[in-house]
């Protein structure tokens, strides 16, 4: 027994141990035949998962014994619906020294004479499995070898529950890793309740978010059911029992969910009827609640089978919820601080761009006086007339480009994102922007197989478009434009950008031939109202800058000065 102990920790295959302990039942008790069954979660059924001795074939390897209630009674009145089935159910260990007499017992084959089988427990009662022996004699087993395999059903359910720990460990792990590598607030939160869903096997779960304005919990991000309802499905604070957890801060755990007086059901991730545990906990923040964290799981077929929350589960999502309010507050301080940032470049700009819009609007002002003047005279003067209609007509334009850089600077930040293809986009960039008879060379290298973005298509191709007629502008005389996509290869340039490299990014890049950028003016070249160009409010690649920080992203400049630009631009990769 010592041996198995020590093996039962040292394993790292949990199926390699339950085939060890399998055999070594054998061994110990004289026992014929063998098998381990554990409990599928979903189905409520034995799946058979270690077998030694005779008689064992893949299709029978492959049954799995449905458990069903040892009340029912079968139509002759017999309840015979298997040992397995009997001590599962009744959760308690059992001896039987000849099966022909057995109440329980029922054919699995054909030669068994006697029999014993213990459950395995985890720590809060519940079966998991099953061992099982058997014998070709009758009274073959001992209580002395029922103890046995007490003992190491023991080991078993010791193991299963480390390698659920370890899962737990495992998914938190994770989730603290997303936390701080993903950036946006929809993808972070999805993230979070698909890891919460999967790894922690607590089926359909829902994270509502605290609108404080509306004093309501509105649905941000969910798995399962209600998916199709994100930003719809609200509670008042109070309401229900989600917003029960909101308005008092206590988490809420019931295996009944429908007959708790504040059950509301208004938003379910799957029929009331079908709900057999229910478990919602608050997000706080470092001044109260944020949000609501909840799992549900769905009833078991299998009456024996318990599937209602335990105080280990509501550990775990207590914890799953505190890291989150942490990165939900950090989040929201960010879009402050970066708020802050636009909101003093916006009064900047307004002054800046009253004064050119005022001088401008005087001088159109002042060639429509002129032109008036003109036309009072008899004297047919034509050409001048023409010459100061151009005047007016290149002021107009030039207010246009104007506001349309105050549009693009505002907008910059106002991004609707779906699932694009970034290759498509540069293609379409190129060829809307690149001058059809232009001097530079272009040569577009464009990955294959790059993973999709969640993006706005429009926005980045104004981004985009920006970077290409900079090149352009400054090789006048002809020289080269790479535009490349690939993974993202240069950590010192996602270092630069202030990007967490756990989190996998697309990088685009623009190489020119051109001057490059000076070393002294580098930090500045992303400033609003920033430019070396005679034209323009400085705005460009600021609005550059805004999209990408917008989709979570970043650009920086890598090149050498004298030796051509060299800007990449970084995207964050969909993650499934």
């Amino acid at each position: 027994m010592h041996h198995l102990c020590r093996r039962a920790v040292e394993i790292d295959n949990a199926q390699t141990l339950l085939e060890e302990l399998s055999e070594a039942l054998l061994s110990a008790t004289g026992a014929d035949r063998a098998f381990i069954a554990v409990a599928n979660t979903d189905t409520g059924e034995l799946q058979i998962v270690a077998t030694s001795g005779e008689g064992w074939t893949d299709e029978i390897r492959a049954r799995r014994l449905k458990i069903v209630d040892t009340a029912k009674i079968r139509a002759d009145g017999s309840p015979r619906n298997g040992i397995t089935s009997h001590v599962a159910a009744s959760g308690k260990p059992y001896l039987t020294g000849n099966v022909d007499d057995d109440p329980y017992y029922f054919a699995f084959f054909d030669d068994v004479c006697s029999e014993i089988a213990a459950p395995i427990l985890d720590g809060n009662g519940h079966t998991r499995g099953v061992i099982n022996l058997q014998s070709f004699q009758i009274n073959h087993f001992t209580p002395q070898h029922l103890l046995i395999a007490q003992s190491v059903s023991d080991l078993a359910a010791m193991r299963l529950m480390m390698d659920g720990y370890r899962a737990r460990e495992t998914a938190l792990v994770e989730i603290g890793k997303d936390l701080s590598a993903i950036a946006d607030a929809t993808q972070l939160t999805q993230r979070v309740v698909d890891v919460a869903a999967e790894v922690l096997r607590f089926e359909d779960c829902s994270l509502f978010v605290l609108d404080k304005d509306k004093s309501q919990l509105v649905l941000q991000a969910s798995r399962g059911g209600l998916a199709d309802r994100i930003g719809e499905a609200t509670y008042p604070l109070g309401e229900g029992l989600t917003g029960w957890v909101g308005k008092h801060g206590e988490a809420i755990r019931t295996a009944k969910p429908q007959e708790d007086p504040r059950w509301q059901g208004r938003f379910q991730e799957f029929p009331s009827q079908d709900i057999g545990a229910f478990l919602a906990v608050p997000i706080y923040g470092r001044h109260g609640v944020l949000g609501v964290l909840r799992v549900l799981r769905r009833k078991s077929v299998a009456p024996w089978f318990r599937r209602e929350f335990t105080d280990d589960d509501e550990t775990v999502l207590m914890t799953i919820a505190s890291q989150l309010g942490a990165a939900i507050e950090n989040g929201r301080i960010l879009d402050r601080l970066v708020n802050t940032e636009r909101m003093a470049a916006w009064g900047e700009m307004s002054a800046k761009a009253a004064h050119m819009i005022g001088n401008r609007t005087f001088a159109i002002k002042g060639d429509l006086n002129e032109l008036e003047y003109r036309l009072s005279e008899s004297e047919d003067r034509r050409e001048e007339f023409r010459a100061l209609a151009e005047g007016i007509r290149r002021g107009i334009f030039r207010l246009e480009e104007i506001l349309q850089e105050f549009r693009d600077f505002v907008r910059a930040t106002q991004i609707a994102l779906t699932e694009c293809d970034l290759n498509e986009i540069i293609r379409q960039c190129v060829e809307e922007s690149f001058p059809k008879r232009s001097r530079v060379q272009l040569e577009m290298i464009l990955a294959e197989k790059l993973p999709t973005v969640m993006a706005d298509a429009p926005r980045l191709k104004r981004a985009f478009s920006e970077l290409i007629e900079n090149s352009v502008s400054f090789q006048p005389d002809g020289g080269r434009l790479i535009v490349r996509t690939s993974l993202a290869d240069h950590p010192d340039a996602l270092q630069a950008a202030r990007l967490p490299r756990a989190r996998q990014y697309v990088q685009i890049e623009f190489r020119d031939t051109g001057p490059g950028v000076p070393d002294e003016i580098k930090p500045h070249i992303f400033r609003p109202f920033y430019t070396s160009r005679a034209r323009g409010m400085g705005l460009g690649l600021s609005i550059v800058k805004g999209i990408l920080e917008a989709h979570r992203g970043n650009i920086v400049e890598v090149g050498e000065a004298g030796d051509g630009a060299d800007f990449l631009a970084f995207l964050p990769a969909k993650t499934d």
